[in-house]
């Protein structure tokens, strides 16, 4: 089974509020919107392959440490 890295998506997370708030602070034409999204779309992608994974293991996954067993 492949654990799921908690950590990985504690970190994930903070680049998504990162963008949130370079958004909220410096965004001042469509490109540079653009580009956030982008990496905002980065993101979401990588979520979506851990949650994947984890799904295709066929588990429930547990909480233990800032790793799921």
């Amino acid at each position: 089974m492949a654990q799921f890295d908690v950590g990985l998506v504690h970190r994930l997370a903070d680049q998504m509020e990162g963008i949130a708030s370079d958004i909220k602070k410096h965004v001042n034409s469509p490109d540079q919107l653009k580009q956030d999204i982008k990496r905002m779309n980065s993101v979401v992608e990588s979520f979506q392959t851990l949650t994947q994974a984890a799904s295709q293991s066929g588990s429930n996954p547990i909480a233990n440490q800032n790793d799921v067993v």
